[in-house]
C-alpha cells in the first residue's frame, strides 16, 4: 500500500511538473512576441525621429537661412557702426583668481642674516 502511494506520487509530481513547465513557456512565448512587437514599435518611431530631425535640418539649417528669409521678404541689413572699445562681459577664472603669498612678515634680509647669525 506505502510503495502503490509512494508511486502515484512520483506520477503525479512529474505529471504536474510537465504541465507547469508547458504553461510557463506558453507565457514565456506570449512575453517574447510582445517584446518583439514593442521592439518594431521602437524602430518604427526611431526611424520616423531621424526623418523629423533631417527634414527638420534640411528646412531651418543655418545654410537655409538666406532661402527662408528671400521667401519671407525679409532684407539683410549692413552694420555700419562699430564699437572698437568693447569689453568682455565675463571674465575667465583666472582673473578672477586672488592670489596670496603666505609665508612671515618678516623680509628675506633679516631671515638669511638670522641663519647667519646662528652659524657663528
Amino acid at each position: 500500500m506505502k510503495l502503490k502511494n509512494f508511486l502515484l506520487i512520483i506520477v503525479i509530481s512529474i505529471f504536474s511538473s510537465f504541465i507547469w513547465n508547458l504553461y510557463t513557456n506558453i507565457k514565456i512565448n506570449e512575453l517574447s512576441t510582445n517584446l518583439s512587437i514593442v521592439n518594431q514599435d521602437i524602430i518604427e518611431l526611431e526611424i520616423l525621429k531621424d526623418q523629423t530631425f533631417n527634414l527638420y535640418q534640411e528646412k531651418y539649417s543655418i545654410e537655409n537661412i538666406e532661402k527662408i528669409s528671400d521667401s519671407l521678404n525679409f532684407k539683410k541689413l549692413d552694420v555700419y557702426i562699430v564699437n572698437k572699445d568693447l569689453s568682455s562681459p565675463y571674465k575667465i577664472d583666472s582673473e578672477l583668481v586672488e592670489f596670496e603669498i603666505l609665508g612671515t612678515s618678516v623680509p628675506i634680509f633679516q631671515i638669511v642674516r638670522l641663519c647667519f647669525a646662528f652659524e657663528a
